[in-house]
């Protein structure tokens, strides 16, 4: 009886959802490719480039210059990998600068075919509602999953059966369904999980992180500031600097920009080890005065924390490892294809009766 239950739970929810699936996991299978799409579209994102801070620095000089720092939110800069900078500016508008800062591209919103696809696949083109139905969908996806896993166990001899349907019959499109989805649990598991943490960023924190942090837990963020100010220590030469001193070794990955919403400008750094690309570990410094206001370093978190800051490269698959994005990609397509073949496999079936 409770396999039934499973079975019947897993057949009309996967229904229900394989649309959407099929949807979100073709298009983020198309994503883990995004920056390699950016390479062959944009000549300057071609360029042989080795950041220095000097470079880093005239670059987020220059779009300040050009844009004004009341209009801008955050550089991502570019990198040896890809030698294209991106920056965010109000009113969801956005824009691509080559290694001396220079605009090579700026668009509004969706205005691009990867940003389009990109809010296909995050958003489904419906903003904050879109971002909701995907991270709920991702939470049924779950305990569907769950249930597939738990229904396919008494019929493991099918397994023999291949990951294709031998034919349209509705015994071999189940068989294959139920196979292919073995396949692809663990893969599509850690997509749903990641997934999930990344619609609901700020729901998640509060659920899984702040029980566990302790009362005195920003106190950190207070200490190993260096002493410096005054004029001329808040321009961007020496905020890089001094944000590199702060953490040795580290690569500068982003800035955000001093404006009315804050002071400081706000240094975002990867340390040797960590797979989030984002720069985590970040630095504040006022702009007028050169203060040094607050530190915080990624990898001092407790590993909870760590754990958490991980979902973005892991669903992303930018943790640098090329047979990873080849596993997400080919993650991507099979479970586009299970979803597919689960959904023609019960309209089959009441075609039959």
């Amino acid at each position: 009886m409770t396999l039934k239950i499973l079975r019947a739970v897993h057949a009309w929810g996967g229904a229900t959802l394989a649309l959407l699936m099929l949807l979100v996991s073709f298009t983020g299978a198309l994503l883990v490719w995004r920056l390699d799409y950016l390479r062959l579209a944009i000549p300057e994102a071609r360029v042989e480039y080795e950041p220095s801070v000097e470079s880093l620095a005239t670059i987020a000089q220059t779009v300040e210059t050009h844009f004004g720092a009341a209009n801008l939110r955050q550089i991502d800069f570019p990198t040896s990998d890809l030698p294209l900078g991106r920056v965010t500016l109000n009113d969801s508008r956005y824009a691509y600068v080559d290694v001396r800062g220079n605009v090579v591209a700026e668009w509004s919103s969706n205005g691009r075919w990867e940003e389009l696809i990109y809010d296909l696949h995050h958003r489904l083109l419906l903003e904050n509602t879109g971002l909701a139905i995907v991270g709920c969908a991702a939470m049924a996806m779950i305990i569907l999953l769950i249930a597939g896993v738990a229904s396919f166990w008494p019929m493991r001899r099918g397994f023999r059966d291949g990951l294709w349907p031998r034919s349209g019959a509705v015994r071999h499109l189940r068989s294959a369904h139920r196979n292919l989805g073995i396949v692809v649990a663990l893969p599509l598991l850690l997509s749903l999980v990641t997934g999930v943490l990344l619609a609901f960023p700020d729901q998640a924190q509060r659920l899984l992180l702040e029980p566990l942090r302790p009362a005195n837990y920003g106190e950190a963020f207070g200490e190993q500031l260096d002493a410096i100010s005054g004029p001329g220590t808040g321009e961007w030469l020496p905020v890089l600097q001094r944000s590199l001193k702060s953490f040795p070794g580290s690569t500068i990955r982003s800035a955000q920009f001093a404006n009315s919403v804050s002071e400081s400008r706000i240094v975002g750094l990867q340390q040797s080890g960590e797979l989030n690309p984002q720069g985590l570990n970040k630095v504040y410094i006022e702009a007028s005065g050169g203060y040094m206001d607050v530190r915080i370093d990624n990898q001092a978190l407790p590993w909870h924390e760590r754990m958490f800051n991980a979902a973005y490269p892991l669903h992303t698959a930018r943790v640098g490892n090329l047979a990873y994005k080849l596993v997400m990609t080919i993650s991507g397509l099979l479970v586009a294809t299970l979803s597919a073949l689960g959904l023609i496999g019960l309209i089959r079936s009441f075609q039959r009766v």
